[in-house]
């Protein structure tokens, strides 16, 4: 099976996104399962590591708009095919200036990408059985296929998946034509979006079956009242809205892989090796980590409304912040102020975060995460990944696949789970329930951390398998 792959980020770049980590790590699978992926994204010479080991292979000229575009490859980065166009990328931001207006002109970018890469695959002579897109980015690739290039690809199934369904890119419905998409769609139950176009209902649209990263946040978006009338849109697909959960890469998050102890023995090494790192002393407390980064959601004020209440328990809260964050100054006056209950760990989205974090994990029993804003909740899995217990909400990400403890469900418990993650009172006596556990429990809580550690193991490559059962199931 030959699947193409079209996403605005993807790739072998200096500091991953979130979109490129996940991308990647679909290539890697796919090819550990013996699927021929060709993954196509924009050549951004301001982000990939070390460009000057790449060049140009191929030079074409797409369909839609007449452009000339370039083939970028290298020995070292196997798995990935590169477009580029001076005037579309080569500019020194992918979307436009951080916390700035977008460019203008996103939507011609990324339909440029889409033609090229359509282009390309006839100009290399390579049939393709499926093209998946990603995000709005690579959205218009199922449009072209089934319009500009429909006597190729007309035939070919198209699958999107949606990684955030909070990004979009809004066109001018003048616009409609240079993109490559039908006027007759634009309507309320095609792409319309308040009189402009939405590139994100566009992939919905032109899809065969359109891909979520959870099966919590797949059910979230059906259920939650969005903004523009997307929800109803989205009623009106779900027949083709299927929540995949991704994955994580254990080669990187499993705390033990090397050493391959007991888990309790790793747990406890952990735990030493994190006081050491932040020169403090727990004690016998049990230690909470609470990740605060763009995706952790109300996470913040969920926890601040109770911190008085958390340092009446025998508690040490660990808070995983970066200086940037406007919350930063008042978890670190906390801490000066409380330093036998609270430190405060800077951190950064680089190469040696991920280091950092898997200490902190593996080092704690408990990670808090409220109402998270993203979609595949990878931060949870992780901390399963470390034998750390996930205190969240039923209905976030991948919460809906764990099993909450309870007296009776103490045998395969591996999460303590609430109704609603938004409400400070059942996060906190949720807490109490888990340090109840934690202190006079201890069997059941032993128990609970091998079932997240060994008894829960979610790698890419099972993500991988349902996206291809789902291409089995029609006829793939």
């Amino acid at each position: 099976m030959r699947i193409l792959v079209v996403s605005p980020e993807a790739g072998n770049w200096q500091v991953p996104s979130p979109l490129t980590t996940a991308v990647n790590r679909l290539a890697d699978a796919f090819a550990q399962a013996g699927v021929n992926v060709v993954t196509c994204s924009p050549f951004y010479k301001n982000h990939l590591q070390n460009p000057e080991n790449y060049k140009c292979i191929f030079r074409g000229t797409e369909r839609l708009q007449g452009k000339v575009y370039e083939i970028w490859k290298s020995e070292t980065d196997p798995l990935h095919t590169y477009i580029y166009n001076e005037e579309y990328f080569g500019r020194p931001y992918v979307y436009g200036p951080p916390k700035d207006v977008p460019y203008g002109d996103n939507h011609l970018r990324f339909a440029f990408l889409a033609s090229a890469c359509l282009s390309y695959a006839i100009e290399s002579k390579t049939e393709f059985q499926a093209i998946l897109g990603h995000e709005w980015g690579g959205a218009l690739a199922g449009a072209l296929a089934h319009n500009t290039y429909r006597e190729e690809f007309g035939d070919v199934p198209f699958f999107f998946t949606v990684h955030n369904i909070t990004y979009d890119f809004h066109v001018r419905s003048e616009e409609i034509e240079k993109i490559g998409l039908p006027r007759e769609r634009y309507n309320m139950d095609g792409y319309e979006f308040w009189g402009k176009v939405s590139l994100l209902k566009a992939g919905i649209c032109f899809a065969e079956k359109v891909l979520f990263p959870s099966p919590g946040y797949r059910d979230a978006m059906l259920n939650t009242n969005l903004p523009g009338g997307l929800s109803g849109f989205l009623n009106h697909n779900a027949d083709k809205l299927i929540g995949v959960q991704f994955g994580v890469s254990y080669k990187v998050w499993d705390f033990n892989r090397e050493e391959h102890l007991p888990i309790k023995e790793a747990k406890h090494r952990a735990r030493l090796a994190l006081q050491e790192q932040l020169h403090v002393d727990f004690g016998s407390k049990l230690v909470l980590y609470v990740h605060l980064d763009e995706e952790a959601g109300n996470t913040s004020e969920t926890l601040a409304t109770i911190l008085a209440d958390i340092t009446k328990q025998d508690v040490f809260i660990v808070v995983g912040i970066s200086p940037e964050d406007p919350e930063w100054n008042f978890y670190q006056d906390v801490s000066k102020q409380y330093p036998d209950i609270m430190h405060v760990l800077p951190i950064d989205r680089d190469s040696e975060n991920v280091r950092i974090l898997k200490d902190v994990l593996a080092g704690s029993d408990i990670l808090f995460a409220a109402n998270l804003r993203e979609p595949s909740t990878s931060i949870i899995l992780k901390a399963l990944a470390c034998g750390t217990l996930p205190l969240t909400g039923f209905n976030i990400g991948v919460a809906t696949m764990l099993d909450d403890y309870t007296p009776e469900t103490a045998g395969r418990a591996n999460a303590f789970l609430v109704e609603d993650a938004n409400a400070p009172h059942q996060m906190l006596r949720r807490l109490k329930d888990a340090f109840h556990v934690y202190k006079n429990e201890v069997a059941d809580w032993d128990k609970a951390v091998v079932n997240a550690y060994s008894g829960f193991h979610y790698e890419w490559a099972r993500t991988i398998s349902k996206y291809l059962l789902i291409l089995g199931e029609l006829g793939l």
